[in-house]
């Protein structure tokens, strides 16, 4: 299947021929009926009975399902709906608890004919992944003062994040923080947060689904104006260009 440019959510079934690939988008499979064993990058699990499969762009996977099935299958882009750091921390195999279940018979209701519409496919993918990295065990906090805000700013590089707010997370007074991350960095705060949002913002303007205003909104800029403002100043570029690739 060749790589979308927007996420895509549909309903497929299996037959019960092994196949063996891998693909340049990332892929989850969510059960509705009946079970997929699989193999994605050594580990081996089951689709169904409560359980889903992430697979991550480039990962080689194989599958193979007998009997009476149908899944909710969303294929996502590499880049833009959610950090890529997201992804490669989530396991492949997981489990669907209540509250993802029922997003899980959602999906499948509005997708049982054909594939969702790009906006709604959009929103549920990047709810999903979100899910999902909210349910994997907390990472180990980074050492460094400095890591942990660069942490903290990928996170939630959406929110009107402060210096005040950045250091405590490093654990510094404001003063020392901003020294030491120019000095680690070569930026200030702003400057780097700012990059961070239009590295985001540009990702989804390439995926060419979201209306400009919700690009802005979903980047943590007030409006539409302000976002073009940004990427005309920085950048030298507009949204209407980046969208063309230009």
């Amino acid at each position: 299947m060749a790589s979308p440019h927007r996420p895509i959510v549909s309903t497929r079934s299996y037959d019960g021929h092994e196949r063996r690939h891998a693909h340049d988008h990332h892929q989850i499979v969510l059960p509705v009926a009946g079970t997929l064993d699989m193999e994605v990058g050594g580990a081996c699990g089951r689709v169904g009975d409560g359980h889903g499969v992430l697979v991550a762009d480039g990962v080689p996977h194989s599958f193979r399902s007998g009997g009476t099935n149908r899944f909710v299958v969303l294929d996502v882009p590499a880049g833009g709906l959610v950090p890529e750091a997201a992804v490669q921390a989530c396991d492949a195999f997981f489990t669907i608890d209540g509250a993802l279940d029922g997003l899980v018979r959602y999906l499948a209701v509005e997708a049982a004919d054909r594939p969702l519409d790009p906006v709604l496919a959009h929103h549920s993918a990047g709810l999903l992944l979100r899910a999902l990295e909210a349910r994997q065990p907390s990472a180990s906090v980074p050492a460094d003062p400095i890591d942990r805000a660069l942490a903290l700013m990928a996170e939630r590089c959406d929110e009107p994040l402060t210096v005040a707010e950045l250091a405590e997370a490093a654990g510094l007074a404001p003063s020392r923080f901003h020294e030491r991350f120019r000095a680690r960095t070569g930026r200030t705060p702003a400057s780097l947060l700012a990059d961070l949002r239009l590295d985001r913002a540009e990702a989804l303007l390439r995926e060419g689904c979201l209306p400009l205003a919700e690009v802005a909104l979903a980047v943590g800029f007030s409006d539409q104006s302000a976002l073009t403002r940004s990427l005309r100043r920085r950048r030298g570029t507009t949204p209407g260009l980046v969208r063309r690739g230009r």
